[in-house]
């Protein structure tokens, strides 16, 4: 298996952790709630605690891989949450049906499933998750149970945690073993089908060894899963970094689902899917779960970190990153680098990516320093070395195991004072020891044959 699935970017989420804090937002309303019949006791133990903190949600071309990264997705974007509980499984039809009975839901639009004309109602299928749920019926629902809908930042982090995985059980790529979904395959004859692992709804929790982090079962496949949040596809270029809580509105106001179904691809399963207004008519393939606020959080007030190119970084050390649509690009500064407060920089830089006889990933940037009128300003080492990660995405013009990164120098460019700790197909970890303008760099696939005309 290539060893892209096995990598994470912990080294970002680890000195991103540093800068995390607590800005307190209006909690959400969860209106006037029907009378109900729920075991607020028995509840507990159906509930998964997610702690506050920061995790990076998104995908970037870079660290999607195979599994495709859309633009809704993008850019990376570090995000600090509450506490909060959310269920460790999907609301299941004989959930629902309580909710029904004591008038504060209706019942679903369907009572059949895809392969079932009796699917709820029908005792066999009691403890399956509950299908044909609009999201004011899911709403409701939550409501009516003391809860509310997770907003999509909390459904993500409880689905990956906080080391960034592609799925929830880890960055192994999916089976039918662990999940519920749909794959594709080539027969004998090369071409393309489908295979369902089970063609329809399975029972929620079935899948017990591959829950995510923090112990909730079945998001990725089964059934796509509503939250709370209006879909608006650039939503994370302007979302807030503390408790996003969805756009306040958006032309067709409509939400949005997570979590991929059993009718769904590999790439539909990724924790950071999203599915659109387009997607949220096929209710055969959409529940939900509920989510409710942890009590007792104490905030703690911190401004607002945003992906910036330039921090101020004193002796304990931090970190800075900076990301395109496709390139990811993390400086961590260790503790006692700096022996005061200084100001670091990063940004990307325009080189020619044919450089002597090595073609450029086009991925270059400065470090703390800047081009002027094409001469190369003087460097500064630094006290000890600083741990540089890189995304890029692969070019097949370059011979992989020839990626390195590079600086530029007055005689060109060389490897002096960089030294690689981790080199896996898309990602490059080194640690460099001075500032400067650097490039990732590669021997060309490229042959030139002599022809002679006659």
């Amino acid at each position: 298996m290539d060893m892209r699935f096995k990598f994470t970017t912990a080294a970002l989420v680890l000195a991103l952790a540093s800068i995390a804090a607590h800005w307190p937002i209006d909690p959400i309303s969860h209106g006037t709630q029907p009378e109900n019949t729920y075991n607020a006791v028995t509840a507990l133990s159906q509930e998964a605690y997610v702690p506050e903190g920061e995790y990076i949600r998104g995908c970037t071309g870079d660290t999607a891989g195979i599994y495709k990264c859309m633009i809704e997705s993008k850019p990376l974007q570090a995000v600090y949450l509450d506490a909060f509980y959310i269920d460790k499984t999907e609301v299941t039809n004989a959930q629902y049906a309580a909710c029904v009975a004591a008038g504060g839901c209706q019942p679903p639009l369907y009572t059949s499933s895809t392969t079932r004309t009796d699917y709820y109602g029908n005792p066999v299928y009691a403890s399956y998750p509950v299908i044909h749920v609009d999201w004011p019926r899911a709403d409701a629902y939550c409501r009516w149970a003391g809860k509310r809908l997770p907003t999509e930042a909390e459904w993500e982090k409880a689905a990956r945690g906080t080391d960034h995985r592609l799925f929830p059980w880890g960055n192994e790529a999916p089976s039918c073993d662990r999940a519920n979904y749909m794959q594709w395959y080539l027969n004998p004859v090369g071409e393309l089908r489908e295979h369902r692992c089970v063609g329809d709804t399975s029972p929620v929790g079935g899948y017990v060894d591959y829950a995510s982090p923090y112990g909730v079962y079945d998001m990725a496949g089964n059934v796509r899963e509503w939250v709370n949040d209006l879909y608006l596809k650039l939503y994370f270029v302007e979302a807030p970094y503390y408790n996003p809580p969805g756009p306040a509105s958006t032309d067709a106001n409509e939400h949005l689902a997570k979590g991929g179904s059993w009718d769904d691809p590999i790439t539909h399963i990724t924790s950071w899917n999203r599915f659109d207004e387009s997607d949220i008519y096929s209710t055969h393939l959409i529940g939900f779960r509920c989510a409710r606020d942890a009590t007792g959080a104490i905030p703690t007030p911190m401004p607002t970190p945003v992906p910036y190119d330039a921090s101020e970084i004193g002796p304990e050390g931090g970190a800075l990153w900076v990301e395109t649509r496709d390139h990811l690009t993390l400086l961590a500064v260790p503790e006692s680098v700096f022996s005061s407060t200084e100001t670091v920089t990063v940004t990307y830089s325009v080189q020619s990516n044919i450089q002597g006889d090595l073609q450029g990933m086009g991925h270059f940037f400065c470090l703390d320093t800047v081009l002027d009128g094409g001469a190369i300003q003087a460097t500064r080492e630094f006290s000890s070395p600083v741990r540089v990660v890189l995304g890029y995405r692969e070019s097949g013009a370059i011979v992989r195991d020839t990626i390195d990164l590079y600086r530029v120098t007055a005689s060109g460019w060389v490897t002096d004072g960089i030294t690689k700790v981790a080199e896996l197909p898309g990602f490059l970890v080194a640690d460099v020891t001075s500032t400067g303008v650097y490039g990732l760099l590669g021997a060309t696939h490229r042959t030139y044959l002599p022809i002679s005309l006659r």
